[in-house]
């Protein structure tokens, strides 16, 4: 770590520690993962009382920006308001990104006893879904490029063909870094997360950014084909179908629908 990072750190907790509701200050990001470069903003996490976690939920208060405690140029505090529910649960059915963003996460400073236990069973990759999620994962690539492209091809629709190039990068990503039981870190992170797995189809990355940049019905075709030789789905495109409509369309079953489709 920096000492400029440090410093900001020892600032933001001089801060922040007056205040009881505040029960920790928990590293993030490429200063808890010792990637950070001279000029990276620090990432936090912000661990609060119940109280103030729902009083800032209702005001729309969990995102939390501070530049006052850094003196390095254009360096800030990039924080999240968290409780203890929200370990907890990440610890329990966290989503992968929220895992992988608690990696090498540390309580700098911390009122609650043992807290870097509960923070270490975070970032763990969760294999009792692995073999759930590569047939899910598969399934999206069947629909995205041998019906939703061809769809886009012949309706000459370049929204619909730029979304199944799209997620036919994202999902092939998916599998690649579940096979190497890699946490998806998130979508700014994916491309650097799969070019450092160790199996994956030859020339992956740059047949992605082809396909990204100049997106057509015959390159889908040709990149599901190379994610279908890299690894047998087991499953067939009749039951891949169901497990889209199960996943897209009626996602909302369960829970509240996710934004897109709300």
């Amino acid at each position: 770590m920096y000492e400029h990072h440090r410093k900001a750190l020892n600032n933001l907790v001089e801060l922040l520690k007056q205040n009881p509701s505040f029960l920790a200050v928990i590293t993030a990001g490429s200063v808890a993962q010792s990637k950070a470069k001279e000029t990276s903003d620090v990432d936090v996490y912000l661990l609060v009382d119940d109280e103030e976690f729902e009083r800032r939920k209702a005001e729309d208060l969990l995102a939390y920006t501070n530049h006052d405690v850094c003196d390095y140029p254009e360096g800030y505090i990039d924080g999240k308001i968290i409780n203890l529910h929200f370990l907890k649960s990440a610890s329990d059915h966290g989503s992968e990104p929220t895992r992988a963003s608690f990696v090498g996460s540390k309580a700098y400073f911390s009122r609650i006893p043992d807290l870097d236990n509960l923070l270490a069973r975070i970032p763990v990759y969760p294999e009792k879904n692995r073999d759930r999620d590569i047939k899910d994962f598969y399934a999206q690539i069947y629909l995205y490029a041998f019906y939703f492209a061809g769809e886009a091809a012949k309706k000459d629709n370049t929204y619909l063909m730029s979304l199944a190039a799209s997620n036919l990068v994202l999902f092939s990503g998916r599998v690649i870094l579940t096979h190497n039981r890699i946490l998806f870190p998130c979508h700014k992170g994916l491309m650097e997360a799969v070019t450092g797995a160790a199996e994956k189809p030859d020339n992956f990355v740059h047949q992605a950014n082809s396909l990204l940049l100049t997106p057509t019905f015959e390159k889908c075709m040709d990149f599901a084909k190379m994610m279908l030789a890299f690894k047998d789905p087991e499953i067939s495109f009749n039951q891949a179908i169901s497990r889209f409509v199960e996943n897209n369309e009626w996602n909302w079953l369960d829970h509240e629908p996710p934004i897109a489709d709300r």
